[in-house]
């Protein structure tokens, strides 16, 4: 199924960002609608059957991709070679693959080795081993990119979407169905997950999985296929406020301060809204 919601918040979303001049989170925001196109066009040629193709689908994904060219050629973008590099690293990683496929049955025909060999062996690669572990854990550490910023100030941001957010829909009724609960558990533990998931690219059965783990921990039971039907009926409710937390995210690495990036997903969030009022419906 073709989500067209997401093309059509996702161009407007892009329309504002290049105006004001802000072309990193363009050209990433414009890359993503890019993408999803080419997994669309595969989904309607390779894997939908005849009864989930629509010729509304058909011409709605033409005239994106026409749109994309006409960006294409406006911006120089360069998606074709993008495209390619995409096609090279995927045959990459099918070769690697298939090598180390064949290298596994290899090791396995050759294993021959006998008990006291590999005792030696062991014995010997001990002080190898522990001393590669302790340059692989220097190795592991990553700066945190956001380390310079108080959890106040990037709260700004989560405060601002997730407020947001509770306008698409009955909020305070949808508190109500979470029996012995109250507005900040369903914040914290469902519709924050359920933004930062989505906008990260997690499926509704891994959100599912970490929302399944804060209820545990909150002593509260949710069937896990009520929870998936949520995800899913809540996800496309809340398109607007993912894209802006994918914004969001893009900004603060380009340096852009929260208070910055509070008000770039505000204007972002409301000129939206006026063009597709209401979008929760």
């Amino acid at each position: 199924m073709i989500d067209k919601a997401f093309y059509l918040e996702n161009l407007s979303a892009f329309d504002i960002l290049i105006k004001d001049e802000d072309r990193q989170p363009a050209e990433a925001l414009i890359f993503r609608v890019f993408s999803m196109l080419q997994r669309d066009k595969i989904w309607l040629q390779k894997v939908a059957t005849e009864d989930e193709i629509s010729e509304e689908d058909v011409a709605f994904l033409e005239e994106i991709e026409e749109e994309l060219d006409e960006l294409d050629k406006t911006y120089e973008f360069g998606f074709e070679e993008f495209y390619k590099l995409v096609q090279q690293e995927m045959r990459k990683i099918q070769s690697n693959s298939n090598f180390n496929h064949s290298q596994e049955e290899d090791f396995e025909a050759a294993d021959d080795f006998d008990g006291e060999d590999d005792n030696d062996f062991e014995e010997e690669g001990e002080d190898f081993y522990n001393d590669a572990d302790d340059d692989e854990d220097e190795e592991e550490e990553v700066p945190d990119l956001f380390s310079h910023l108080s959890d106040e100030e990037l709260d700004l941001i989560s405060v601002s979407i997730l407020e947001s957010a509770k306008t698409r829909f009955n909020f305070p009724e949808f508190v109500q169905s979470f029996p012995d609960s109250n507005e900040r558990f369903v914040e914290d533990d469902f519709l924050l997950p359920l933004i930062t998931g989505k906008a990260n690219g997690e499926t509704d059965t891994e959100i599912a999985e970490k929302m399944v783990s804060y209820f545990m921990i909150r002593g509260y039971h949710l069937e896990r296929s009520n929870l998936l039907k949520l995800i899913e009926v809540k996800s496309k409710k809340l398109g607007l406020e993912i894209l802006a937390f994918q914004v969001a995210i893009d900004s603060l690495q380009q340096g852009a301060h929260p208070t910055v990036v509070v008000k770039q997903i505000s204007q972002l969030i409301n000129t939206i809204s006026k063009k597709k009022s209401p979008i929760s419906e």
